[in-house]
């Protein structure tokens, strides 16, 4: 009897700890769906800005099939019967590129950043724009919570004001 083809999960990862955190989730997500990972690292190159930094786009996507080699090493070492993971180096916008790619994924997964509003207001948030644009189910793995951030949460009102 053929098994019909599972549908992948798609997560975006840029390097940074929300993003490793999304690929763990999707990477056991995808354990208990019996179902391929596709990880996405969506990059930019502009000359004009690289231009004293004096890389290129080769230079650039090389870094980016470096991280997600990485990212998946570091994601999966602990793990056993790791499901069948493809990693995607593409040029582009993640806001464009992941709903791009999750086009009739199981889902799209990606971490939340930290940041205020304004930090929202002037770089926008790539999971929001995943939220709003991806065909498919959006999955947005929060920023872990620090001590620091425990503490801001049980301090009373009063005593922050202070």
């Amino acid at each position: 009897m053929d098994h019909p083809q599972r549908l992948p999960i798609v997560v975006g990862v840029d390097g940074h700890e929300t993003g490793r955190r999304a690929l763990e989730w999707a990477v056991r997500e995808a354990q208990t769906r019996n179902c391929p990972v596709q990880v996405v690292h969506a990059w930019t190159f502009d000359p004009m800005a690289d231009y004293f930094t004096e890389t290129s786009s080769q230079q650039v996507h090389q870094e980016s099939l470096a991280m997600l080699r990485h990212e998946v090493e570091q994601a999966t070492r602990k793990m056993t019967d790791v499901p069948p993971i493809a990693q995607n180096s593409v040029e582009g916008d993640p806001v464009r590129v992941l709903p791009e790619l999750s086009r009739g994924a199981a889902m799209l997964v990606v971490g939340r950043h930290r940041g205020g509003l304004a930090r929202q207001v002037l770089l926008g948030s790539v999971s929001a724009a995943c939220v709003r644009h991806a065909t498919c189910p959006t999955v947005v793995i929060p920023a872990a919570v620090t001590a620091h951030d425990q503490a801001d949460a049980t301090e009373p009102a009063s005593a922050a004001q202070g």
